[in-house]
């Protein structure tokens, strides 16, 4: 079997980097989405991943990694098995640099705990996969299949045994035997480690014996310590003796250990190169696990999308909803959330989303955006079902608004990034723009966003235009009159009318405009029948 494969491309693929803006990834909250599970899955790593280097409009990788995260939602413990490789691979990473900086026995031994730590992931992940029967996707089949032949391996065999044998003849050691030569005068002449012994030697005091009801003297029992160790350690004679001892040590073990740095090199390396390798897959992927998981313990569903081609401009979702919301909820919130279909066709290809403030028009843009960027980073989708495909551009313009408030050249900034916009979409692109050209008057805004929507007709990209501008909608047949691809409309429903609340459904229809003033100004008590009741009054 080859040795080198990744758990996020397909074998010999070599992933591309068309993707020159990934804006779109901060402006829809999906670094934010991600974070809580990237801390969560490892606690001794603290950072964020940049998601943009996993972000894709291949087919192929989309399925390489929507397969393995299935197989990773129905198999637990090899989640777990991972989870608990995952700081055994960091640690055998850090061994190899600190071993560089180390004295000789101490590398030696560096040596013997970066294999400890090897067989260690051998086993746990070994055992993992033999309680993950039924493994479908193709690079954990192949992980797998490294594991089983290392593990079947009558090398890695040898190896367990002879470290074994190794750690208990070193990690036994408790203490040395000194031995001085004196001269006549009670001067020490000659000194040295005169036997390596596998119990600690006792103090000696009376009360130390006492203590131990131990009054025989065994060999092990000290009748005066050599130096005043505890007191001061950083004491110059203190010092001296703890380099003689390394020396000493040094040159007893340095025969014995040095044989396994050659076996740490030809056969342990090459093998623990390939785990390392591995970290940051198995980062991303157990991270969209934890995120998938906890989404659904909220009771919402999460998809494995079907992958349509590039070319079919497909979106079709059943049960979309916005996950950023979601997670922000309590597993006790009284809140629900509305799930909507939504689809690009052939009727509509471009949608004008129109609706009143705080019915859901935003929400629902992200949550398209959201589900077009997870299921090209290869995830389950937020959604009953789907049938996407992927495009080679997403486009966002989400004005914060507190600066739509700010009319101070903003308007002019807006169009020069918009005007950049249209030089680089396609006909494979997605445009997302909420609130777009809000910092001048409304029949300002309105004709530039007609003519904006029009020419991203002509280029034929999906977009989807949430506003405001309900004037818009009265203008679709003049656009689609041009040519391209069809214009829609989309609106969020002012009220449900059984309960009279907001109901956040988005519905394809044509929207009245004016339903949405008589409601608002309902909900105030400000119509001309209110106004009316109080002068009677």
């Amino acid at each position: 079997m080859n040795h080198q494969f990744s758990l996020l491309y397909p074998y010999g693929y070599t992933p591309p980097n068309d993707f020159t803006s990934f804006d779109f990834l901060k402006d829809l909250y999906v670094d934010e989405l991600f974070m809580p599970l990237s801390e969560g899955t490892l606690p001794w790593e603290k950072r964020q991943d940049d998601l943009s280097q996993y972000f894709t409009a291949e087919p192929e990788v989309i399925k390489y990694r929507l397969d393995i995260i299935e197989d990773l939602l129905n198999h637990p413990e090899l989640c777990t098995a991972l989870e608990e490789a995952l700081p055994q691979f960091r640690d055998i990473k850090q061994l190899r640099q600190n071993r560089n900086l180390a004295t000789n026995t101490t590398n030696h031994l560096y040596s013997i705990s970066e294999i400890e730590m090897y067989i260690d992931c051998i086993e746990g992940l070994h055992e993992g996969f033999q309680k993950s029967p039924g493994l479908r996707s193709e690079g954990l089949k192949r992980f797998c299949g490294f594991i089983e032949e290392v593990y079947t391996g009558e090398e890695y065999k040898n190896l367990k045994s002879e470290t074994a044998k190794m750690t208990k003849s070193i990690r036994n050691i408790k203490s040395v035997t000194i031995g001085v030569n004196l001269d006549a005068q009670l001067h020490p002449i000659e000194a040295g480690v005169v036997a390596v012994n596998e119990e600690s030697f006792r103090s000696g005091n009376v009360m130390d014996r006492l203590l131990r009801l131990d009054i025989k003297d065994d060999g092990f029992r000290c009748i005066t310590p050599l130096l005043p160790y505890g007191k001061n350690t950083a004491d110059r004679n203190a010092v001296a003796f703890t380099m003689a001892m390394n020396n000493a040590i040094d040159t007893i073990f340095s025969s014995a250990v040095r044989s396994w740095q050659p076996v740490v090199r030809q056969y342990v390396s090459h093998r623990t190169d390939l785990l390392i390798s591995l970290t940051e897959d198995i980062r991303f992927l157990l991270g969209a696990v934890n995120m998938i998981k906890r989404i659904q313990k909220l009771g919402l569903p999460m998809c494995k999308p079907e992958i349509c081609k590039m070319e079919e401009r497909t979106f079709t979702v059943q049960g979309l909803y916005n996950p950023y919301i979601a997670m922000r909820m309590s597993e006790t919130s009284n809140a629900r959330m509305v799930l909507n279909d939504f689809q690009f066709d052939d009727q509509g290809m471009i949608y004008i989303l129109t609706g009143p403030n705080q019915g859901g028009k935003s929400v629902f843009t992200y949550a398209v955006g959201i589900a077009q960027v997870l299921f090209q980073l290869g995830l389950f989708v937020p959604a009953k079902s789907a049938k996407i495909s992927p495009v080679d551009r997403i486009f966002t313009n989400f004005p914060a608004k507190e600066e739509a408030a700010l009319n101070k050249g903003r308007l002019g900034e807006e169009c020069a990034r918009i005007a950049k916009m249209l030089d680089e979409v396609t006909r494979y692109s997605l445009v997302l723009m909420d609130e777009t050209f809000s910092s001048t008057s409304a029949i300002e805004a309105t004709y530039i966003a007609k003519e904006v929507i029009t020419g991203l007709s002509l280029i034929g990209a999906r977009c989807l235009f949430a506003t405001h501008l309900h004037d818009l909608t009265q203008m679709t047949d003049e656009m689609n009159a041009v040519g391209g691809v069809r214009i829609d409309h989309l609106s969020a429903e002012m009220k449900d009318e059984k309960t009279g609340e907001r109901s956040y459904r988005i519905l394809r229809t044509r929207p009245d405009g004016l339903s949405y003033a008589r409601n608002i100004a309902e909900k105030y008590g400000i119509t001309l029948e209110h106004i009316k009741k109080r002068i009677a009054q």
